[in-house]
C-alpha cells in the first residue's frame, strides 16, 4: 500500500544526506532547482548527542533494539565496516580529517584512462575546502610527540604534521566563546570554538565541528530545499514518458524508525540523486535492478571495485593511572610510516569506552585460522592476566586509550552482491565475496610493530579489535567503490558526469563512485567529486540563480 503525495514534483530527490547528498542538495537549490533531501538517520541538534558512547540509543544505529544513533556497523564476510546515519551522514561521527590523497589514487588504472583526474578535481578540493572550513589542527599533545620522535627513528620525520581538519577552533584563549558565522560572512550559523575535548566521534554538541548541517545542508535548507529525515528509500521507478509535470521517477519510501509497518509513501521527480553511502545506494541498485526489476538495465558492473584504506586499528592502554589520552580533537597528527603506510592517532572522550567491548589483546596471527588465533588471544591474556584485566575491565580505558590506525595505498578489492546468509539472518541483503588476489589485510605488520615501539615508549598495554584478532576480519571506517566510471554499462555504473548509464537523470554522488584507495581519509576527495559532479549540471532555466558559493568554474571532461 502506497501513499502518493499531491504536491508539485520535484526537480531532484536527493537520498541521503553524507557528503555527497549535502554537496548535491545545496549546489542543486543554489541552481534554481526544487529539492527534496530523504535521510534514514534522525535529525540531530548539537545538544542531542549523546555525552558519551554508552548512551547506545543515541550513539548506535541499530533501528531492531530501537537504537537510532549516528554510528552503523556492517558486518560483512572479510570486514566490520563503520558508517555514519544521521541528517548530516558521516559528517556527523567521522574523525574531521580532510587530506588530499597522493598521486597514487590518481594513477589507479580504473580511472586514469579515463581524463586527467588530478587536474579536473583540483579546483573542485580548494571548494570543498574552503565549504568546510578545512584548516590545521593548531595543538599538539604528548601523545603525538612520542609519534614524532618513532618517524624520525623511522627516516620519515618530515612527513609528520598536524592534521588538516574540519573544525572551528576560534582565537586562541577563547574557546568555547560564540562568536558569528566566520566562515560565509555572517550568513551561516553561530559557532564556538573548539574546546579540545576529544567528543568528535560521539557527536560535537560544542558548536565547533563543522559537520554538513553547518554548511551544505544549512544554505541548501535555508534556500528553500526539503529534508526529511527517518525516510528510507525502499524502491525507485522509471515512469512512461510524457508525464505532465515531466517527472521522470517514483521514489517510494518509508518510515525507518516507526514501531508500526506505516504505508509506503511515493514521491514524484524528474532527477534522483543517490548518496545513501556505498551500502545503501548498492542496496537499493541491486533490489531495483534484479528484485523489483523496475531499473533491469542497470551495469552488471554494480557491486564491482569495493575497497577499504587497507586500515588496521591497534591500541595502546597506558598502564599509569595518571596517563590521560582522551584530551585534543579526536586526530591530532599524521606520519607516514613507510612509502604505503600512514599513520594517524584516535582518541575518545574520557568516559567514552563503548569500544572497549570490540577489543581483544593483540596477537601476531598471520592468516592462520580462527583455532590457532583463539588459542594465542587466550594464551596472551592467561601470560598478563593484570594487564588483560587492566585493559579490557578496570581502566578507564578512553582515558588512557590511545589508538592508532594504519592506512595503506595498497590496493585490496571485493565485490558486493544480493544474497542471504548468517550475517543477513537470512534476509535478502549485501554480501562480500573478497578478492582472493587482492584480499583486504586484518594484521599490518608495520602497525603491530610501531604500536609495540609505543607500547613500550608510554609502558603501555597492547590491544587490538576482536574481529582482527579472533576471526582475521579487517576493520574499515572507509568502505568505498562499488559504482566504477565507465565510457559504457559495460564498463562502469556511471558516465563521467556521475550519470548511471540507461537511465538519464539518475545519479550517483557518493563513496560508491571512488575509483581507487587514497590511502587517507576519503572525506574530503568525495566532497570534491560530488562537486566535480554538479558543477556538470545546469541552472534551471526560468529560475532564480543564486550567487554560487566558493564553487569552481565548471569544467566539461572531453
Amino acid at each position: 500500500m502506497t501513499n502518493t503525495e499531491t504536491q508539485t514534483t520535484f526537480d531532484y530527490v536527493v537520498i541521503g544526506s553524507g557528503f555527497g547528498g549535502s554537496v548535491s542538495a545545496m549546489r542543486l537549490t543554489e541552481k534554481g532547482y526544487r529539492v527534496l533531501v530523504l535521510e534514514r538517520g534522525k535529525r540531530f541538534q548539537d545538544e542531542d548527542f549523546p555525552k558519551t558512547n554508552w548512551n547506545v540509543f543515541k550513539f548506535v544505529w541499530l533501528p531492531a533494539l530501537r537504537c537510532f544513533g549516528i554510528m552503523h556497523f556492517t558486518l560483512l564476510k572479510g570486514v566490520l565496516a563503520l558508517s555514519g546515519s544521521g541528517v548530516g551522514g558521516g559528517s556527523l561521527v567521522y574523525a574531521n580529517v580532510l587530506m588530499e590523497p597522493s598521486d597514487v589514487m590518481f594513477q589507479n588504472p580504473a580511472w586514469r584512462h579515463l581524463a586527467d583526474w588530478k587536474t579536473v578535481l583540483r579546483p573542485h578540493y580548494e571548494t570543498a575546502r574552503r565549504m568546510l572550513g578545512v584548516t590545521t589542527n593548531p595543538r599538539l599533545w604528548f601523545s603525538d610527540e612520542t609519534l614524532n620522535d618513532i618517524a624520525k627513528d623511522l627516516g620519515y620525520g618530515e612527513s609528520f604534521q598536524p592534521t588538516q581538519v574540519s573544525v572551528f577552533f576560534g582565537e586562541p584563549g577563547k574557546e568555547g566563546e560564540l562568536v558569528p558565522d566566520p566562515y560565509f560572512g555572517g550568513q551561516g550559523p553561530d559557532r564556538r570554538g573548539c574546546t579540545h575535548c576529544g567528543e568528535c566521534m560521539i557527536g560535537c554538541r560544542h558548536q565547533a565541528k563543522n559537520t554538513l548541517d553547518k554548511n551544505y545542508l544549512f544554505f541548501a535548507e535555508k534556500w528553500g530545499a526539503q529534508i526529511r529525515a527517518e525516510c528510507e528509500v525502499t524502491s525507485i521507478r522509471p515512469l512512461p514518458a510524457g508525464q505532465p509535470d515531466s517527472a521522470r521517477y517514483e521514489v517510494e519510501y518509508r518510515s525507518a524508525t516507526s514501531w508500526l509497518r506505516k504505508p509506503q509513501k511515493t514521491v514524484r521527480a524528474r532527477s534522483i540523486v543517490l548518496a545513501a553511502n556505498v551500502f545503501g545506494t548498492l542496496d537499493l541498485l541491486f533490489h531495483c535492478r534484479d528484485v523489483y526489476k523496475t531499473l533491469p538495465n542497470i551495469s552488471p558492473r554494480l557491486g564491482t571495485n569495493v575497497r577499504t584504506n587497507s586500515e588496521g586499528f591497534v591500541g595502546i592502554t597506558g598502564r599509569d593511572a595518571k596517563v590521560d589520552y582522551s584530551k585534543g580533537i579526536t586526530i591530532t597528527s599524521i606520519f607516514q610510516a613507510d612509502e604505503v603506510t600512514a599513520i594517524e592517532p584516535i582518541r575518545y572522550p574520557d568516559g567514552s569506552s563503548f569500544i572497549r567491548l570490540l577489543t581483544a589483546p593483540l596477537i601476531d596471527a598471520g592468516d592462520s585460522g580462527i583455532f590457532t588465533r583463539l588459542m594465542k588471544t587466550f594464551w596472551e591474556a592467561a601470560r598478563h592476566p593484570i594487564d588483560f584485566l587492566d585493559a579490557k575491565f578496570l581502566a578507564r580505558w578512553a582515558r588512557r586509550t590511545l589508538i592508532l590506525m594504519i592506512m595503506q595505498t595498497e590496493d585490496n578489492l571485493m565485490r558486493l552482491r544480493l544474497g542471504r546468509s548468517l550475517l543477513t539472518l537470512f534476509h535478502l541483503g549485501l554480501i562480500s565475496e573478497p578478492d582472493e588476489d587482492r584480499p583486504i589485510k586484518a594484521e599490518l605488520e608495520i602497525g603491530h610493530r610501531i604500536a609495540k615501539d609505543f607500547a613500550q615508549r608510554e609502558n603501555g598495554i597492547l590491544g587490538g579489535a576482536f574481529n582482527e584478532s579472533l576471526l582475521n576480519t579487517p576493520t574499515t571506517a572507509h568502505i568505498m567503490g562499488g559504482a566504477p566510471f565507465g565510457h559504457s554499462a559495460e564498463e562502469g555504473v556511471i558516465n563521467l558526469n556521475c550519470e548511471v548509464h540507461n537511465y538519464p537523470g539518475l545519479y550517483i554522488v557518493d563513496g560508491s563512485i571512488m575509483p581507487a584507495n587514497p590511502g587517507i581519509n576519503p572525506s574530503l576527495t568525495i566532497t570534491a567529486l560530488a562537486e566535480y559532479a554538479m558543477s556538470q549540471i545546469p541552472p534551471k532555466a526560468g529560475s532564480e540563480i543564486r550567487q554560487p558559493l566558493f564553487q569552481a568554474a565548471e569544467q566539461v571532461i572531453q
